[in-house]
């Protein structure tokens, strides 16, 4: 059994399991960077989804980014994250800028670079090994479901840009309806196809769990209702699912469960060294 001195006033990432789902108590942790980033604390019973999101992503950024550092947000319209960091950080957004779910169509001079496009795209604008953190916040849920060839393309884009050893954070909104959790099963390919610093918890296990933090219907009606037109319990109650992984080093990533992006090249390099030893050897 391991045992750990744990900082309560950051997150630790030998523990990120307990941030696979939002709750309750992480509040006691993000109160205060919400009076840091928001200028006031939050009221967990009025706030959206998203502050809790933005407040995972600002508190991970800074206890684990380091000033300077490269960040790219995936479908961030207005950013409330890189508008904070756009002047010790440098930060990216890449963003189609459609309007969905009252995003924006435009954006003007926010500070920091924008590119308009879709993660998954490969656009060469977005440089390969070039961040060190990826993130998104209640963005990849809204991507078309039971795609696997469109979640494919979107994780290697992913892990395209991100630096080895660069860290890939995603708030993914889930609803609980009745009991039935509905998530976009994006959230499972990620899990299955990285090497994730946290592990998956049964949809299940999260709903039995008190602690577990969901959107208010207060919240909800202030929030969501205008886009969605359904009632709190017809659209089921909202939550954060979290999925943190490091892209390993030396441009080793997971690919289709378990190959490595190296392993190729290294098997022919192999193959061809054992036939010129054989060549050699057949000559003496």
């Amino acid at each position: 059994m391991k045992f750990y001195t744990i900082d309560p006033n950051k997150i630790d990432l030998r523990i990120f399991d307990d941030f696979t789902y939002s709750k309750r108590s992480h509040f006691r942790l993000l109160d205060k960077y919400s009076l840091e980033l928001n200028k006031k604390r939050i009221d967990i019973d009025d706030a959206d989804l998203k502050r809790y999101q933005d407040l995972l992503v600002f508190s991970f950024i800074k206890n684990h980014i380091p000033v300077g550092s490269k960040i790219l947000d995936i479908g961030g319209g207005n950013s409330r994250i890189l508008s904070y960091f756009k002047n010790k950080y440098e930060c990216w957004n890449v963003d189609k800028f459609e309007g969905n779910g009252s995003g924006p169509t435009k954006i003007y001079n926010p500070g920091y670079s924008v590119v308009v496009d879709y993660i998954g795209n490969f656009n060469h604008i977005l440089p390969d090994n070039y961040f060190d953190f990826v993130f998104s916040i209640s963005t990849l849920e809204h991507v078309p479901r039971e795609d696997d060839i469109l979640y494919k393309k979107i994780n290697d884009d992913i892990n395209r840009v991100l630096k080895p050893k660069g860290y890939s954070l995603h708030c993914i909104d889930v609803t609980n309806r009745g009991g039935k959790v509905w998530s976009n099963n994006i959230l499972h390919y990620f899990f299955k196809n990285n090497q994730t610093v946290n592990k998956f918890i049964p949809f299940d296990k999260m709903v039995e769990n008190s602690d577990l933090y969901y959107m208010s219907e207060k919240a909800y009606y202030k929030t969501w209702y205008k886009n969605s037109k359904k009632s709190y319990d017809d659209m089921g109650k909202p939550f954060s699912c979290n999925i943190l992984w490091q892209k390993p080093s030396a441009s080793l990533t997971k690919s289709d469960g378990h190959n490595m992006a190296n392993e190729d090249n290294f098997f022919k390099l192999l193959r061809d060294k054992i036939e010129r030893l054989r060549s050699i050897n057949n000559n003496i």
